[in-house]
């Protein structure tokens, strides 16, 4: 009688909120009639191997170098060729006073059309694309009818998500009084908010799409309203991929730089570089935010050469690759710091520009 070798592969399925950073537990499981087990667990080990380069192949690579484009200033068709990992179109919001019944609509602005026309040749040269959901001008009255409703939010995102081939979502919160730890009455919870809409959209989304959220660094501070970020990263941190941390907008979390923003040790300021990714929150999925030009933000600007030298070179000596990387908002071509951020400011994020 010949020797039969009988396999199968049984493999573990994820919790549906929570995505390890690990690839998803295939085994190969073996029945061997005869002398075959050589056969067997050669079988096995290409099996491995092809699992285990397929999971590193996935795998987001950092540090990230991401823009965010929001302005028809400058034509979405410039981005191309630029050194940006990612890209971020924004902002898809819901009309305010939307309605609390019925499916929930999402508004688009009618300058992120040319943007949405050229996903497909920003991802063929090698960017992520994302599409953001939020925006500082998504105040309280805009989620009134969205209480209650992530779900249907979620499918409403989604589903743009899947139209425009987008690679992810990024969330955008900027509700300060959403997030106090004692909510007035009519006002949403926003913690509650944040973690139902990314756990919602982790079930709806591809298993490869990106989920990215955009907290201001007050929403990290334990003495601001008890940190209610760090309640969202706790319930849902591993659906997330990464932060980008608003270092601009709030004067008092930014400078000075090397204390406020990198973060200094022995006890580094809570919200700073360091401070979070002590919490622990890990370093390779934070991201310092910055304004690209002073009239992008009312705070927080800094000149691109400042930003690698007091920023982006320090955090590279400290964590090495593992540093998450850094956002720019918002993508132009039309000055001089605008123009530093697309051709020279990579060399310090991503590649070798703090060995000089």
């Amino acid at each position: 009688m010949p020797d039969r070798l009988i396999f199968w592969i049984d493999c573990a399925v994820d919790e549906p909120v929570t995505r390890p950073a690990g690839p998803r537990v295939c085994i190969m499981r073996t029945t061997v009639q005869g002398a075959s087990f050589l056969l067997a667990g050669l079988l096995v080990a290409a099996l491995v191997l092809t699992l285990v380069s397929a999971a590193a192949s996935a795998q987001e690579r950092t540090p990230r170098y991401v823009i965010y484009y929001n302005s028809n200033a400058s034509q979405p068709e410039t981005l191309i060729g630029t050194p940006y990992t990612h890209v971020i179109l924004s902002f898809v919001t819901v009309a305010p006073g939307a309605s609390a019944e019925g499916p929930v609509s999402l508004v688009v602005p009618g300058k992120l059309a040319p943007a949405l026309a050229v996903i497909g040749r920003l991802q063929a040269e090698g960017k992520r694309v994302l599409i953001s959901f939020g925006g500082g001008d998504m105040q309280l009255h805009s989620y009134t009818g969205l209480v209650g409703r992530e779900e249907s939010l979620a499918d409403a995102i989604a589903a743009f998500v899947s139209v425009h081939g987008f690679d992810g979502v990024d969330i955008d919160f900027e509700v300060s009084a959403a997030l106090h730890r004692r909510q007035s009455p009519g006002v949403l919870d926003g913690r509650r908010f944040l973690i139902d809409l990314t756990a919602a959209l982790r079930k709806r989304l591809p298993a490869e799409a990106l989920i990215s959220h955009a907290p201001q660094a007050p929403y990290l501070d334990p003495a601001w309203q008890g940190g209610p970020y760090i309640d969202v990263l706790h319930a849902v941190g591993d659906a997330i991929d990464w932060i980008m941390v608003q270092y601009y907008n709030n004067p008092d979390y930014e400078a000075p730089v090397a204390r406020q923003i990198v973060g200094q040790s022995p006890q580094p300021f809570a919200t700073s570089y360091a401070g979070i990714v002590n919490s622990p929150w890990p370093s390779e999925k934070t991201l310092v935010g910055l304004p690209v030009y002073r009239d992008d933000a009312s705070s927080g600007h800094l000149p691109p050469q400042r930003v690698v030298s007091e920023v982006v070179c320090p955090l590279r000596h400290r964590y090495g690759p593992t540093f998450g990387g850094l956002t720019g908002w918002q993508f132009s071509t039309l000055t001089p710091d605008h123009r530093f951020w697309n051709d020279q400011m990579s060399g310090a994020v991503i590649g070798s520009g703090c060995d000089k």
